[in-house]
């Protein structure tokens, strides 16, 4: 089964459990701001402070580990740690009043690395998503008929994800089909997402209870 990470790119994010114990947050506003090819590396806008479309707040100032972060700073694909390897590592994160920036260094000589590489690269892929712990989270107000959002006021990061949410519904399998996608792992993985419309695989269920004030 693919990983706990929302591909689905019409319908609302926010913030999910993962299988390793974190949380995920992929937010619309996460995106790539430049690509250097030579250097397989991305600066990348990966949280910011506005609201998701679920209505979940992760502050970017709140962010309490970096210094730790930074002594083992993996970047996955998807959160996952168990069936894919690591796709690089973080050279260094911005944390700014609005938003968290980050600079990834893709793995070299990795087909499956520079596969996702290429799939920014090219303008396929535009999402990232952090894997965190909350620290301090509140329940936002209620403001429409959806279920209030979270404001999380604090938190750790435990590593940021490339993830597939593509810039538009069709072109992951567009690239798919021209044979941007080499490793066979990768391959079968994305053709798995269009079957997954409305992420039925990702419902939302109330697993923060505990850290809410």
């Amino acid at each position: 089964m693919p990983p706990a990470i929302r591909a689905d790119p019409v319908t609302p994010e926010g913030i999910r459990p993962l299988p390793n114990g974190g949380f995920g947050a992929a937010h619309p506003d996460a995106r790539t701001l430049s690509v250097d090819p030579a250097r397989l590396r991305i600066r990348s806008v990966i949280s910011t402070a506005e609201p998701d479309r679920a209505g979940d707040v992760v502050v970017p100032g709140g962010l309490r580990n970096l210094d730790d972060y930074m002594l083992n700073p993996v970047v996955l694909w998807a959160h996952n740690r168990t069936q894919f390897p690591p796709v690089g590592a973080c050279e260094w994160v911005d944390v700014q009043p609005r938003r968290v920036v980050a600079e990834t260094r893709f793995a070299q000589g990795v087909p499956f690395a520079e596969d996702i590489f290429r799939l920014y690269e090219q303008g396929v892929l535009r999402g990232w998503s952090i894997g965190f712990v909350p620290r301090k989270a509140r329940r936002l107000p209620a403001g429409g008929p959806g279920p209030a959002g979270l404001y999380v006021a604090e938190w750790d990061l435990l590593e940021y994800s490339a993830v597939p949410i593509p810039e538009n519904p069709g072109a992951l399998t567009v690239a798919i089909q021209k044979g941007l996608v080499r490793d066979p792992s990768l391959r079968e993985w994305l053709g798995r997402i269009p079957d997954d419309p409305g992420g039925k695989l990702f419902r939302a269920r109330d697993v923060l209870s505990g850290l809410v004030a």
